[in-house]
This record gives C-alpha cells, sequence and structure tokens, in this order.
C-alpha cells in the first residue's frame, strides 16, 4: 500500500469519527427536548445558556454547537482509549460515569434519572458501536 493509499483511508476514518460525534451529539439534543418537552425531565437543553439574553433559536443554536462538539471530542477519546474493546460493555462504563457525574447536579426525581441514564445510555452507545464498526471496517 502506498502513503497516498493510506492518507486517504486515514481521512476517511477521521471524518467518519467526527461525523459520529455530530450525529450523536444531534440525536442527544433531539431526544433530550423531546423528554423536556414530554415532561420526562425537568431541564431544557438550552437551560445553560438561560442568561444570555438571546432569542430561543439562537440559544437552540448554541446549545446544539456546544452538545456537537463535546461529541466530537467524545468520540475522538473513544477512538483513542477504547476502540480495541467490546463496544457493549466499553458504552456501559462510559454511560455509568457520566450518569455519575450529572447525578449530583441535577434533579433527584426517579422519572427523571431514568430518563438521563436512557438518554445518556443510548448515546454513548452509539457512539461506542458506531466507532468500533468503523474501526473494524478499516481493517
Amino acid at each position: 500500500m502506498s502513503s497516498k493509499d493510506v492518507s486517504k483511508h486515514s481521512d476517511y476514518f477521521n471524518r467518519s469519527i467526527f461525523e459520529t460525534g455530530v450525529a450523536a451529539g444531534l440525536l442527544l439534543l433531539l431526544f433530550s427536548w423531546l423528554a423536556y418537552t414530554f415532561n420526562f425531565i425537568n431541564w431544557n437543553p438550552i437551560s445553560l445558556l438561560s442568561t444570555v439574553s438571546l432569542s430561543v433559536m439562537v440559544k437552540y443554536g448554541v446549545a446544539a454547537l456546544l452538545i456537537v462538539v463535546i461529541s466530537s471530542v467524545l468520540s475522538l477519546l473513544y477512538y483513542a482509549l477504547l476502540r480495541k474493546r467490546k463496544p457493549l460493555p466499553s458504552g456501559i462504563i462510559i454511560t455509568v460515569l457520566l450518569f455519575s457525574i450529572g447525578f449530583f447536579s441535577g434533579d433527584r426525581t426517579p422519572l427523571h434519572l431514568i430518563t438521563v441514564f436512557a438518554l445518556l445510555l443510548g448515546y454513548c452507545l452509539f457512539i461506542s458501536m458506531t466507532i468500533s464498526w468503523h474501526h473494524e471496517q478499516e481493517k
């Protein structure tokens, strides 16, 4: 294989990691907004931006951008650290870690906790399964 082929393959793979982060972030934003709309959770995805005086659409845009950046970083970290491990246990472990961080900062009603855990589980499993699938396709 020439270095030109490896570079092209590597560029595709790096792009797919970024695309996984973007898709995971947008899906998390959508499902958390739906959970807020149907009163499963008590915080809106744009609640962190409540002190900024912008229109609601701009706040959703900024929140989407933040979530996409965080998801892309998480996807890159998963690729760097855990891509060779089994995706299901890795995704569950990351979910538990993220949930334990968020446990102390939010509402502790059972519905809220179950909903947040389910959102994080879907989010982390999506990232872990997709990155692992792309890693297997790279071989």
